[in-house]
């Protein structure tokens, strides 16, 4: 199996959990969408969306789940200058750009614009903090059922000494700390990036450099740059398992459709 070309998009699942958990709307919502119409699973829940940049919304209008009746459905978007979550949303599902507006979807729909802070869900936990990229973009952490998840499909670690970079290594570091998953933006090599600094990207030995000694147990590497082929890819894994595998229960690049099963 290959690594896959959709876009941002991840179900968290949890025994006790009554809703559907989902980050981000990027295409791979909709094979998502397909999966939880045929399993018959609960059509209500929330969807946490990083930032509004098209790949982590085009399988907006494809999933099948909101065009049920029975649909219910938060939609949290970090907040952005000068726009709602509903203006964004709206402008991105104009009639201009795609055949289905917001007002032809069936199910009930709430969209709210998130700050950096703790929000508490009852059944989980999220809390965000401001990443870097090139427009406000969260970091999502998940506590759910003891376990922590951290979500980061979009954020350039810093390669310099200035005092805000410092700053933010420390806060994310802390983040960060002991969490059960991380998932996270690598989408370059070291000489790929030097060519893309300030694109709000990371390469992935700066990644592994500032995670090392975060005590994280499984690491997936994210957002993997469409000129890298599958065999590139591959030789990447296998680099980074040869040279971390000591250090992380698990580390390896995120695939299509990857399920993941927390002990």
């Amino acid at each position: 199996m290959g690594f896959g070309g959709n876009t941002s998009c991840v179900q968290i699942s949890a025994t006790h959990l009554n809703e559907l958990l989902v980050l981000d709307c990027g295409t791979g919502i909709r094979n998502l969408g397909n999966d939880i119409i045929q399993r018959k699973e609960t059509l209500r829940g929330h969807i946490f969306l990083t930032h509004p940049h098209w790949d982590h919304l085009q399988g907006f209008g494809f999933f099948k789940p909101f065009y049920r009746p029975d649909g219910n459905f938060n939609l949290h978007l970090t907040s952005q200058p000068g726009l709602s979550c509903n203006e964004i949303l709206q402008g991105h599902f104009s009639n201009t750009f795609f055949p289905v507006t917001l007002d032809m979807l069936s199910a009930e729909m709430k969209c709210t614009s998130i700050e950096e802070g703790v929000y508490d869900f009852g059944e989980f936990v999220v809390e965000m903090m401001w990443g870097r990229h090139t427009i406000p973009t969260g970091i999502f952490k998940v506590i759910i059922e003891d376990k922590v998840i951290v979500y980061a499909p979009d954020n350039e670690l810093p390669h310099d000494n200035s005092e805000n970079s410092k700053t933010f290594i420390v806060k994310f570091q802390a983040f960060i700390q002991g969490a059960d998953v991380l998932i996270h933006d690598a989408q370059y090599n070291l000489e790929e990036y030097k060519q893309r600094e300030g694109w709000g990207h990371t390469n992935w030995e700066k990644l592994l450099e500032l995670t090392k000694d975060s005590q994280i147990k499984q690491l997936y590497l994210t957002h993997h740059d469409p000129d890298n082929s599958d065999v590139d890819l591959q030789i990447r894994c296998d680099q980074i398992q040869a040279e971390y595998e000591s250090v992380y229960e698990l580390v390896t690049l995120a695939r299509d459709e990857m399920v993941v099963e927390l002990p």
